[in-house]
């Protein structure tokens, strides 16, 4: 049987950014020494969104996945460390919980710590359930430490993100990428020629030259130019499980204390984020228009930020959703041109990186097969519509009914996969299983519990257990927890020793 064997020769990504900056350096990370030409377009007429400065611990296994120093990347990139999510106002006014990153608790006779956890606090235990978060622990006091996997301590379940400046990254990961042998081009798309059977061919810019390749990766935004406009993909329109539609964003000077997490503040019309960069803050407040007009909007962040503002808010419009195909044809779309979810929980820049992930572990050949692509649309249909649950999440279990916005919420309606997820809970504290999700169990516990979700019972396994003895670990441990954050360093000390160091 004689194999085939024909490899796609050539690669072109359009669209710079953070989404196309990652792609190439995923592309040339795994394609190099294979002879494979990889080329970015960038548009120098189409400014990029630039907003995402928030990330999820995935972003440092992409880092160590390209070789890249965690220390390197921040230095050049102003970086702070995440731990957490704080979300404030979310469930009712006065009252905040928190998002951490890492484990919560450990098993207890082989059974789940929230079970455990649950049974207590059913029977009057006081601790929150993210009181057994080493990455909370840390938050709340704003310290910091990457623990040592030779050293274990009740803190080396805690996992850790970044913040950093959007443009910065992308210039980061270009030099790294062209290092690899990327072709950059300075270009505006002005046209898009394709092959009888519909697959694109060749790109025709603005300034009469051109670039043909055997496979496109489409990073141009919420434009999608190949995907959406030239091959005619379909958007899966998401707006009827969440309606916010707009943000307005502004920096201002550095926070006075450097915290190690995310700010997300539930206002009348929408929420705000804080995100602490060593040299400056991002700012944002997320709204729909339904309900909040622009200049009600800005006037809102202008009033809230802490810090002197370092620029001049501006406006941003999305519409929530997804294409109804990820990967048509010889084309992939990456980052916004695949679709849009609010960065409530930090996922933009997760889901660029799933995209790129996941297709070079199905890379093509000449065939572009069907079941190929068929599979890696199935993945991303997941990976969305598990973070779309997760957020919605988040607003459709507040009790704030003290304006328009949130009184709609009371009756909106939810995918039918969270509200069997929110049953499921509801009955004994269980979460269905689902390998594909991003979230994984203490994050749903983490954010239910926030919310004021409550089971109505507990798993009946867990009574096996000494009550008593289980009351004085959770005692003892949440007592350990907070002594052994207090021997840490501050945050900001902790980035001034690894800036010192590089």
């Amino acid at each position: 049987m004689s194999i085939k064997h024909r490899p796609l020769k050539s690669y072109v990504i359009v669209g710079g950014g953070t989404a196309g900056w990652v792609s190439a350096a995923v592309l040339s990370h795994v394609l190099q020494n294979t002879g494979v030409s990889i080329t970015l377009v960038e548009s120098p007429d189409v400014p990029t969104v630039g907003v995402g400065e928030a990330t999820i611990p995935s972003f440092i296994d992409l880092l160590s996945f390209l070789n890249i120093s965690q220390k390197d990347f921040i230095a050049k990139t102003n970086a702070t460390f995440k731990l957490a999510i704080k979300f404030v106002d979310w469930f009712q006014q006065g009252q905040h919980y928190w998002h951490p990153f890492g484990k919560i608790g450990s098993k207890v006779d082989g059974k789940e710590f929230y079970q455990h956890w649950l049974k207590n606090h059913i029977h009057g235990g006081k601790f929150e359930y993210t009181d057994f978060s080493p990455a909370v622990a840390m938050a709340k006091e704003n310290r910091f430490f990457i623990p040592d996997p030779k050293k274990p301590s009740n803190l080396s379940n805690s996992a850790h993100a970044l913040h950093f400046d959007a443009g910065l990254a992308a210039k980061f990961l270009a030099e790294y990428a062209q290092a690899k042998g990327v072709k950059c081009i300075k270009a505006h798309v002005e046209r898009v020629e394709q092959h009888e059977n519909g697959n694109i061919k060749t790109l025709h810019f603005k300034d009469g030259q051109e670039v043909s390749g055997d496979f496109f990766i489409d990073c141009s935004g919420q434009r999608s130019l190949l995907l959406k406009k030239s091959l005619r993909v379909g958007f899966v329109d998401w707006q009827h499980y969440l309606p916010v539609n707009s943000a307005v964003v502004m920096q201002t000077e550095k926070m006075s204390i450097l915290a190690p997490y995310t700010e997300s503040t539930a206002h009348d019309n929408g929420w705000r984020w804080r995100i602490p960069l060593q040299n400056r803050t991002g700012n944002g407040f997320v709204f729909s228009q339904d309900f909040c007009s622009d200049q009600q909007a800005i006037d809102l962040l202008s009033s809230q930020v802490t810090e002197k503002a370092i620029n001049e808010p501006r406006i941003i419009r999305f519409t929530t959703g997804k294409m109804k195909k990820f990967w048509h044809k010889n084309c992939l779309a990456v980052g916004l041109s695949s679709g849009f979810l609010e960065p409530l929980e930090s996922t933009g820049i997760h889901l660029i990186m799933k995209g790129i992930l996941n297709f070079v572990q199905m890379l093509p050949d000449e065939n572009l097969a069907d079941v190929t692509q068929n599979e890696y649309n199935r993945l991303m249909d997941a990976e969305y519509d598990s973070i779309r649950d997760f957020i919605v999440l988040h607003y459709c279990t507040s009790k704030r009914d003290d304006s328009p916005f949130w009184k709609m919420w009371q009756h909106i309606a939810i995918p039918e996969s969270l509200q069997n997820k929110l049953a499921l809970f509801k009955s004994q504290g269980r979460l269905m299983k689902n390998d594909l999700d991003l979230f994984a169990s203490d994050s749903w516990y983490a954010v239910l519990e926030g919310m004021g979700v409550k089971p109505n019972s507990y798993d009946p396994t867990v009574d096996a257990s000494n009550f008593e003895l289980i009351q004085n670990i959770l005692k003892e441990s949440e007592v350990a927890l907070k002594r052994n954050v207090q021997q840490l360093m501050s945050h900001e000390d902790y980035i001034t020793r690894i800036l010192a160091s590089t």
